[in-house]
């Protein structure tokens, strides 16, 4: 089974909509395992689990429009810094493509893409996912959103020439052909905008060609901090784990939505454990502070989640035959701690 992920950003607005329909955001977020994503929007979560808990909202709010009236509660915003450079770029053709490129730094679960054929430019959005899965109000969500790009990038009062869904039509199916203004086509293979091609030439208001290539190299060297294997994956996951104060097995599990043996089985099938892989964390962050900082090693400690400094201090020596103190000296310049 594959376990992609996707920013918590993409969760913006969803206490409010909820509450706005009489539910309970709290009941809805602790069934999905899903904490508050308005605490760290940057945190990933697991795409699954996104996916399910925008099903059960709109079940339980008895709305089944529940993703096309969240896009709302929605902006460029959730993208970060793809949404940043998308905003910089010269035209609209380079702003979609940008987003068709970076989309994995957002979502890892999804593919975004735009074609042309005989005048007509698609927008397309397609799930990786296989099996049934309950993807009706992402693909609301989605269309919904990228309405809005294409009009803040453009022009407030742009509509796209046809919507296509990769669901059956609701009972009322008013509120799509109102937001769109377009004819909406539903039974899709998959949530597609048209529009004429020759839009894609339109140059963007206020775009900055200097900005724009300090942000295209900042994409690109990100390309090391979004894993694309499962043990990196899990460890990017430690590694958010520990800003929690919390790095055990459980919590990046709950991450994934999927029970510790889960995790310690499919990782005992790619020859390594979790144990391993949280020592390679460790040790790396460990390594990269005692080179580079003077800080103190509780602080390190408390950093890398051991429960004292003795611990800490015995790991480290198991791994590199030193102390933490005496491995400073020889690899780093400057005064020791004093802590």
């Amino acid at each position: 089974m594959t376990h992609y992920l996707v920013k918590a950003s993409s969760l913006k607005g969803f206490r409010k909509m909820v509450e706005e329909l009489g539910g309970d955001a709290d009941e809805l977020l602790r069934h999905s395992g899903l904490e508050d994503p308005e605490m760290d929007p940057e945190a990933w979560i697991s795409y699954r689990s996104f996916l399910t808990l925008l099903d059960e909202a709109s079940v339980a709010t008895n709305c089944p429009h529940f993703g096309l009236r969240l896009s709302r509660h929605q902006d460029i915003g959730i993208l970060g810094t793809v949404g940043f450079v998308m905003q910089q770029a010269p035209d609209l053709r380079t702003a979609l493509g940008q987003l068709s490129t970076y989309f994995a730094y957002h979502s890892q679960g999804a593919i975004v893409s735009l074609e042309v054929q005989e005048g007509i430019a698609q927008w397309r959005f397609s799930n990786k996912l296989e099996g049934r899965l309950p993807t009706w109000q992402e693909a609301d969500l989605v269309a919904g959103i990228a309405l809005k790009l294409v009009r803040l990038l453009w022009r407030p009062d742009w509509n796209p020439n046809a919507l296509y869904l990769p669901h059956a039509p609701t009972e009322d199916v008013g509120p799509y052909r109102r937001r769109f203004n377009c004819p909406v086509f539903f039974n899709w293979d998959s949530t597609l905008l048209t529009f004429d091609a020759a839009l894609l030439d339109t140059p963007i208001n206020q775009a900055n060609q200097d900005l724009h290539r300090v942000l295209e190299d900042y994409l690109g060297n990100l390309q090391l901090a979004y894993p694309d294997d499962y043990c990196s994956q899990i460890r990017y996951l430690i590694k958010q784990a520990m800003s929690t104060g919390d790095c055990s097995i459980k919590r990046v599990a709950n991450f994934l939505s999927v029970n510790k043996r889960t995790l310690q089985r499919q990782l005992h099938a790619l020859g390594t454990s979790y144990k391993e892989l949280q020592q390679e964390v460790r040790f790396d962050i460990a390594t990269q502070y005692l080179k580079q900082s003077n800080g103190s090693l509780t602080t390190l400690t408390d950093m890398l989640c051991y429960a004292d400094l003795s611990t800490f201090s015995s790991a480290f020596r198991c791994r590199f035959g030193m102390p933490p103190r005496e491995w400073r000296k020889q690899h780093a310049a400057g005064s020791p701690p004093t802590g």
